[in-house]
């Protein structure tokens, strides 16, 4: 099941820091250097793995994005809330 704009819009009140382009979900991850922003991607590697569901990760200087979407059916599904929940538990 897909959620539609507004599902997404009204889930989203409850995820800190996370926005939707109409397309997918992302968020912004700040670090204090370089090397915790390489490691937090390793945490994200490894549950994804776990999860079979892995998002795209943009890594820059102190800072990594995360965007999440299920590609196999074009919208935003529950792996993607669920994935989003554990990424921002780390």
């Amino acid at each position: 099941m897909t959620y539609s704009d507004n599902e997404v819009e009204e889930r989203l009140t409850g995820l800190e820091g996370w926005s939707y382009d109409g397309d997918r979900i992302r968020k912004s991850y700040g670090f204090d250097s370089y090397m915790d922003g390489i490691e937090f991607v390793e945490d994200v590697a490894e549950l994804s793995e776990e999860a079979n569901h892995h998002p795209d990760l943009h890594v820059g200087y102190k800072e990594v994005e995360v965007t999440l979407k299920s590609h196999d059916v074009d919208g935003i599904t529950d792996r993607d809330w669920s994935l989003a929940d554990e990424i921002d538990a780390l």
